[in-house]
């Protein structure tokens, strides 16, 4: 009976700790935005180039729109499994899909 016991309270204890690791996206982006606002250069900011090169990439399958390094930030945290590339930043930012009919 107390084999069952530990047993229980120990997998109570992992699941707790593992809960509490969970990723705070928003709050790396609220972080990201207050320091952010101290940057002086819009390039660093507005990922221009990024940006470009992704509307390039994806200009058949979504309908790009800037985001910028906080955002970017964010959508990275939440695709930490992903690969990241224009595409899946697309999907995760929710960027409309163009139709191929």
């Amino acid at each position: 009976m107390h084999l069952k016991t530990i047993f229980t309270v120990f997998s109570v204890l992992c699941l707790t700790l593992v809960a509490g690791q969970e990723r705070d996206c928003r709050e790396l982006e609220r972080s990201c935005e207050r320091c952010v606002d101290r940057v002086s250069n819009p390039n660093d900011r507005e990922l221009p180039v990024f940006n470009r090169e992704c509307r390039e990439r994806t200009r058949r399958t979504w309908v790009w729109r800037n985001v910028g390094r906080c955002e970017l930030s964010r959508l990275n945290c939440l695709g930490w499994d992903r690969r990241m590339n224009c595409g899946e930043i697309a999907e995760l930012a929710g960027m409309r899909r163009i139709r191929s009919d």
